[in-house]
């Protein structure tokens, strides 16, 4: 489907009902509140989203083999304080913190707290004990697994926010 050739209210709906669907309905709607100050780049070849920014910062990318989005930590920080923990995150330990801030990947013995309705390939927030960004990646174990182990890759780190630089 071209989504370039829908409406602005179309083209809401759709990416409503993937966010819903990825991530859960309330999360869509706090990511799709600004709905009308962001700015879609659609692909020339296929006519669908490619890329969603707002105020100038580039928020989620859409993965095509998988027809869902990544976040970036920008999208992030905008939503993660207006969801209620521990949803769609990953508490660490403070001691591997500064670690996963430099954008290391998350192992099963440093989780603290997480979502136990999150599944393997979730995209989710990596927080500290005190709800703080640290990154954002995607979960590469069962949550069973990681609460259980010792060992082994709980969250593969996409980004850590040492990566970008906050506008004050």
């Amino acid at each position: 489907m071209k989504m370039q050739s829908l409406s602005k209210a179309q083209l809401f709906h759709v990416l409503h009902q993937i966010f819903s669907y990825q991530f859960s309905e309330n999360i869509a709607d706090l990511f799709l509140e600004p709905f009308e100050d962001m700015v879609i780049k659609f692909s020339r070849r296929t006519g669908k989203v490619k890329q969603i920014f707002y105020q100038g910062e580039l928020q989620s990318t859409y993965r095509s083999p998988f027809g869902t989005f990544s976040l970036t930590l920008y999208a992030a920080l905008r939503i993660l304080k207006k969801i209620p923990n521990p949803n769609n995150r990953i508490q660490v330990q403070h001691d591997v913190a500064d670690f996963i801030r430099q954008g290391k990947s998350v192992f099963s013995q440093h989780v603290e707290l997480l979502d136990k309705n999150l599944k393997i390939g979730d995209e989710v927030f990596v927080v500290d004990e005190s709800d703080e960004l640290l990154a954002i990646g995607k979960l590469n174990a069962p949550v069973n697994l990681i609460l259980s182990s010792n060992s082994g890759c709980a969250v593969k780190v996409r980004k850590g926010v040492n990566s970008i630089k906050l506008k004050n």
